[in-house]
């Protein structure tokens, strides 16, 4: 089975959709399914680029369409992309902000079709639009309304064989909207590479200026990846973990890993509040493959994105493939009408009122690369496009 995958961007490490889009077309690759990914609305590149990138070791061919190139140009070279390839499925993965700053896609389906009015076409809902939240401003939900009729309309043009999106509380929107949707859990953006994360990457960082080294049994290590939600607020995570980690006598550090939207104030005042009660470092940025061995190297997740959104937190999907227990300690955003929780089979999350319940600290479970959640997705995903490819051959006869 041959993909094309489509998305707005794949500059790496730079759009979480094109790490997704990536790495996922690189695992069919893996599993013996010709794919290749097409940017069609990268504001990171000047001119048209056609280049191979790299994804766990598989070779991935792209073609970046830059945002400044005209519509008309970049629907030529989308088709001249595909006219070799002959694709049994074309995967929109699909994220409103992506193509319009205020996520005004109109006319975007239009655009799809003319690319290619043929194949079967799949779209993977990473966001839907605004207004959904209960507290949602009321500006948001007019240009919410807005995005609504234009995926409405991209809906209605394309005639997705396959919609998924990553979260239950969007599935029941979608099929509340009547677009037919399931549910295919989101994957890390995060290869598992294996190596000391604590050596080489932590220890250092959390030596005294007078050269002291830290005893790596005597700490317990909670990690913030990513991007900090304003609304999380790390005294209240603090206030959770504290009692258990005195418990066992030890010393609380908070890690927070990677690009984050905390400014050097930031940082420095919440190093102030928290100094009589956890140390506070922060690794900066880091390649994929650091980021990989830090999370090898930490106790415990902290998530700060709230409990029914969970499911689309690139971070803490990171987390829980490299073994991490997960504490999430917001439940402070909920779409309208649906009340819906992440199936915790799936998605194993501690809140605070289980965490408060333990008799003993939660620790990273050991996970090798071969345990992969990226093999069991795409596998769901190649398995939910086959039996609908059956079904519409069946159908023609």
């Amino acid at each position: 089975m041959k993909i094309a995958f489509l998305c707005s961007n794949l500059e790496p490490g730079r759009d979480g959709v094109g790490d997704y889009t990536r790495r996922l077309a690189g695992e069919f690759i893996r599993q013996g399914h010709p794919s290749l990914v097409i940017a069609l609305n990268d504001w990171h590149i000047a001119a048209t680029l056609i280049e191979v990138q790299e994804s766990d070791g598989n070779p991935v061919s792209t073609l970046r369409l830059p945002s400044i190139m005209p519509w008309k140009e970049r629907i030529v070279e989308a088709r001249r992309m595909l006219e070799g390839f002959h694709p049994d499925w074309m995967s929109f993965q699909f994220v409103t902000f992506g193509f319009h700053r205020k996520g005004l896609c109109a006319g975007l389906g239009g655009k799809l079709t003319a690319i290619n009015s043929r194949t079967a076409w799949h779209v993977m809902f990473h966001e839907l639009w605004l207004g959904l939240e209960e507290k949602t401003p009321f500006k948001h939900r007019v240009l919410g309304g807005l995005q609504r009729i234009f995926i409405h309309d991209m809906i209605r043009r394309l005639r997705p064989q396959v919609v998924h999106t990553q979260t239950e509380p969007y599935c029941q929107v979608l099929n509340r909207e009547m677009i037919t949707a399931s549910v295919l859990p989101l994957i890390s953006n995060v290869p598992h590479v294996a190596g000391d994360g604590w050596t080489g990457l932590l220890e250092p960082l959390l030596t005294d200026s007078d050269g002291q080294r830290p005893e790596r049994s005597k700490l317990y290590l909670a990690g913030i990846f990513g991007a900090v939600h304003p609304e999380w607020k790390a005294e209240q995570a603090v206030k959770v973990l504290l009692p258990l980690v005195q418990k066992f006598n030890k010393r609380l550090v908070m890690v927070f890993l990677g690009r984050n939207n905390l400014t050097p104030e930031k940082f420095k005042a919440l190093r102030s509040i928290l100094h009589s009660r956890a140390d506070v470092v922060s690794t900066g940025e880091r390649t994929m493959a650091e980021i990989s061995q830090i999370l090898q190297s930490l106790d415990l997740g902290l998530a700060t994105s709230p409990r029914q959104a969970i499911q689309k937190s690139g971070s803490v999907a990171a987390m829980l493939e490299h073994g991490l227990p997960v504490l999430v300690t917001r439940d402070d955003w909920h779409l309208r009408g649906i009340n819906t929780q992440p199936d915790e089979t799936s998605f194993p999350l501690l809140s605070p009122q289980q965490f408060g319940l333990l008799n003993t600290l939660p620790t990273r479970e050991v996970v090798t690369a071969g345990e992969s959640r990226l093999k069991r997705v795409a596998g769901q995903m190649l398995a939910e496009l086959r039996a609908k490819a059956s079904t519409i051959e069946s159908g023609r006869t």
